[in-house]
């Protein structure tokens, strides 16, 4: 049989709930890891398509087959649609936890006096997709360090991820990440050195991914 290209399908960016139609709760996801992951995918010899939220970090212009989000339900959607056709899925996109019950129509104004906002949880994404047993799940943990791998371990689970990577909340914004590839046996994977920039931990994780995925599309 020739060789396939694996299909690789990845989520970037944040997503932005709408409270009125100028102001909307979100998070401060700049996509950067996404990029860096579908690049080094893109040069690992991989079909990379690319579902990214309400940001614009470098590189994500160069990159082809980019499709736009803004909610998590226009997330979910897009998934639905484009993930029976893909080999593997990188949820590094950060979904919003949150989400406002009710969205004013045009624009809530300061004079209107003190606003009280309900809130309901943003339904769960990664672990309601459907999914083949050939299809292979990397899911994203960012959590404060001294909770990073349990909670890790309760997503593999939660999520019905194949694989986590795991990073500090401390090292939200920074250019470098301190991230661990957390396995369902209990295996947990760093690189050389404390913290890489985010192209050199990508390429180091695709590395890693890429033969656990290929066998999972063997079966």
């Amino acid at each position: 049989m020739p060789f396939q290209p694996l299909r690789t399908l990845v989520t970037l960016g944040p997503t932005h709930e709408p409270m009125d139609a100028v102001r909307h709760l979100g998070n401060r996801s700049s996509g950067r890891m996404g990029v860096a992951i579908a690049e080094a995918l893109h040069r690992a010899g991989c079909h990379v398509h690319v579902l990214a939220g309400p940001c614009q970090p470098p590189g994500i212009d160069s990159l082809a087959n980019v499709e736009r989000f803004r909610t998590a339900a226009e997330l979910r959607d897009l998934l639905v649609a484009r993930w029976p056709g893909h080999d593997m899925l990188v949820m590094a996109a950060a979904v919003a936890d949150w989400r406002p019950v009710n969205t004013a129509p045009g624009k809530i104004r300061r004079s209107d006096g003190p606003l009280t906002v309900s809130l309901e949880p943003v339904p769960e994404i990664l672990g309601s997709l459907q999914r083949r047993p050939d299809q292979f799940v990397v899911g994203f943990a960012l959590e404060p360090r001294e909770e990073l791998i349990e909670s890790a371990r309760s997503k593999l689970q939660r999520k019905r991820a194949d694989c986590v990577v795991a990073n500090p909340l401390q090292t939200m914004d920074a250019p470098e990440v301190e991230g661990t590839l957390v396995w369902p046996d209990g295996r947990q994977e760093r690189p050389a050195g404390t913290r890489l920039d985010k192209p050199a931990f990508a390429a180091w994780l695709v590395e890693r991914l890429l033969p656990a995925a290929r066998a999972r599309r063997a079966r």
